[in-house]
């Protein structure tokens, strides 16, 4: 029996010795194929490791030369998470029912410091995962108060996890933080605030795969963040006149970019509709800014929505417009909620939201 430990420890040993890393576990609940992937610096993926199981059991191994930033994929689920390739020995225990309860033990340095913030992680997005489902039950429902009740805690849970996030960016220069924001960019950039926390991130982890990868858009979103100022338009209304943003005076304004082919803006403009008298009492103004290329398009949208705040529309369409460039809009819906000084206070703000800026 001790031989057998013995032999084990020395093998295990070996592993490391001769600079190899074994990625062994269990996805449950999957019966298919796993993917370990990595990432090159425009977002190509290159596939390390590729395992067909009846039963969710795979292994990887391979050898680094120094730690790359990777993710394990179970193909056709919603289970993706991410893991430090360093040369060592991984177990992996994870289930596509519960694809954000995943556990990674072992590695190396870089991912004892990755589990480390998990830990933190995992308890903050737990918190907003059970308020955003009570959030979603008050759905079609007129309790505003409930609302903004549910809305404001989310929002602090939130506001917390930024915080220690930025924490943790300036705290460790290497892989790690940059792989964070590799990670949540698409949602990062739909806050407005990639720009800030990539310049939270030190030279070493700038000069990593993920910093490399993350730089443009954090350039491209810079422009235009929460504190920012937004940039003045004149554009034409629907009866031709030139109209200026920073010429519509009101306790907040909301700029609002849409198109009469994007059916979530038009879902949209109908839910806005039923609030916005009241909403224009408190002292809201809306700035419909239209990306269509189609005037007689633009127009029956319109029509069709019955809205009743101020229209624009740039005929140069999505991909050419400037205005869409000069407001870094990567998709629409994209909305603003500015104040009477230009300033960006909210990047897509719910309903809830504004009420609750009018308010306070």
């Amino acid at each position: 029996m001790k031989k057998s430990v013995i032999l084990v420890g020395l093998l295990l040993m070996g592993l490391q010795m001769f600079g190899q890393y074994k990625i062994e576990g269990q996805i449950k609940n999957h019966g298919g194929r796993i993917l370990l992937l990595v990432q090159d610096a425009i977002g190509q993926y290159d596939t390390l490791g590729n395992s067909i199981t009846a039963d969710g059991k795979f292994c990887f191994t391979g050898k680094v030369e120094q730690p790359i930033a990777a993710e394990i994929r179970a193909v056709n689920t919603r289970l993706c998470f991410p893991v430090f390739l360093e040369n060592g020995n991984y177990e992996i225990d994870a289930d596509v029912k519960q694809p954000k309860a995943y556990k990674v033990v072992g590695g190396g340095e870089m991912q004892d410091l990755r589990n480390e913030f998990r830990k933190k992680e995992f308890m903050l997005q737990h918190e907003c995962d059970s308020l955003r489902k009570e959030y979603e039950k008050t759905y079609g429902k007129d309790d505003y108060f409930g609302k903004l009740q549910i809305k404001g805690l989310l929002l602090q849970y939130e506001d917390l996890y930024d915080k220690a996030e930025d924490e943790f960016l300036k705290a460790n220069d290497n892989i790690v933080s940059a792989s964070l924001l590799a990670w949540r960019k698409d949602r990062l950039m739909e806050k407005k605030n990639l720009s800030k926390k990539y310049d939270l991130l030190g030279k070493k982890a700038k000069a990593t795969i993920p910093g490399c990868y993350v730089k443009p858009y954090a350039e491209k979103i810079a422009a235009l963040i929460v504190g920012g100022i937004a940039p003045d338009l004149q554009m034409k209304t629907p009866d031709g006149k030139s109209l200026s943003i920073y010429g519509v005076k009101a306790k907040a304004k909301i700029i609002d970019f849409w198109a009469s082919w994007c059916a979530p803006c038009r879902a949209k403009n109908k839910e806005l509709n039923k609030h916005y008298r009241e909403l224009k009492d408190m002292g809201l103004n809306v700035v419909s800014v239209s990306l269509d290329n189609d005037r007689e398009k633009w127009l029956k949208a319109l029509n069709e929505d019955q809205v009743s705040w101020l229209q624009l529309v740039d005929l140069e369409g999505f991909k050419k417009s400037k205005v869409r460039a000069d407001y870094k809009v990567e998709r629409v819906p994209a909305v603003y909620l500015i104040d009477p000084q230009g300033k960006v206070l909210i990047t897509g703000p719910t309903l809830e939201e504004i009420y609750f800026h009018l308010q306070t």
